[in-house]
């Protein structure tokens, strides 16, 4: 596990954890959260400018938040508290069934809380990537780790 004493700026960390995208998921979360042919009907999806289904963005989102909690290299994991904000999040290629998503983040700040003396500020630009290497979905996220010693 890292704490806010073990990150420096510029650190990059890839995520062993892997995400498996099924045409039952897309379906099942764009019926519930975006509706669009694109997301819930491959036959229409076909007639799309995707020229078949692909994950919504809400989706692809839920899924980034998922991969590398369940990272088996713990010294991988970060003692985070809470997210603070997103920001500049862009899809970058559409995501497909049977496309395995892989993410990475880059440390772009570090700074201790001005109103939390046990905890720290980190500002990271995470990237999601598919099985060919293709970035997918990129994204800032700036949230609250521990100190180790506070």
């Amino acid at each position: 596990m890292r704490y806010l004493e073990d990150l420096e700026v510029g650190q990059e960390t890839i995520f062993d954890d892997e995400y498996l995208v099924t045409e039952e998921e897309i379906i099942e979360v764009g019926e519930r959260w975006d509706p669009q042919p694109f997301h819930i009907d491959p036959v229409a999806a076909k007639e799309s400018i995707f020229g078949g289904l692909v994950a919504s963005s809400a989706h692809i989102f839920s899924i980034w938040t998922s991969l590398g909690h369940k990272e088996i290299d713990k010294e991988k994991n970060i003692k985070a508290v809470s997210a603070l904000g997103f920001n500049h999040l862009q899809w970058h290629q559409p995501v497909r069934p049977g496309d395995v998503l892989k993410s990475k983040f880059t440390i772009q700040s570090v700074r201790e809380s001005s109103s939390r003396p046990a905890l720290g500020v980190v500002t990271n630009t995470s990237e999601v990537f598919n099985q060919n290497g293709e970035k997918v979905f990129t994204l800032e996220v700036s949230f609250l780790t521990q100190k180790r010693n506070p």
